[in-house]
């Protein structure tokens, strides 16, 4: 398991054919890999550094005697698992019952929410964020674009202005 102490870091698997299938980013706090730590298996996902960034990692023996010694480790945890349980949701609601243009606004939406302001910056190359949103890169330009001339989007580079 690693935990996020400093940076951002990119969550991807690869598909079957080589493709390459981002399945979320990690920041500061964030943790991957917490599911090994309860089950012995080999963990199929990759974790990518999108800037400068710290890790701690710990591995299973090590952490099962953790839990032994401080209870209270196990239910931030498990707040944790929530936390990425809503998020897996969420993306798959975005993914299966709206279409890409929709999509990216409600990203940029939530990142907005997130964030805390209408500026946001993509902290994905679009590439990496096309595949998170399962779109082709292609595509998300295209919407991109059309959301800009919507006038729902200002883009200026990797920072984007959302219109609410």
């Amino acid at each position: 398991m690693i935990v996020i102490d400093q940076g951002k870091a990119k969550v991807y698997n690869l598909s079957k054919d080589g493709k390459e299938v981002v399945l979320g980013i990690l920041q500061k706090g964030d943790i991957e890999g917490q599911q090994h730590l309860f089950k012995q298996s080999e963990n199929e996902n990759f974790v990518e550094a999108v800037e400068d960034t710290w890790v701690c990692s710990i591995n299973r023996a090590d952490f099962q005697k953790l839990l032994q010694k401080t209870p209270d480790l196990s239910l931030k945890l498990l707040n944790n698992f929530g936390k990425k349980l809503v998020a897996i949701e969420h993306n798959s609601v975005l993914r299966n019952t709206l279409d890409a243009k929709e999509r990216i606004l409600a990203y940029l939406n939530d990142l907005a929410n997130e964030q805390g302001k209408n500026e946001v910056k993509l902290e994905l190359k679009k590439k990496d964020l096309a595949s998170y949103l399962g779109i082709t890169p292609e595509t998300f330009s295209r919407k991109l674009k059309e959301l800009e001339k919507d006038g729902k989007i200002e883009v200026h580079g990797r920072w984007i202005n959302v219109k609410r």
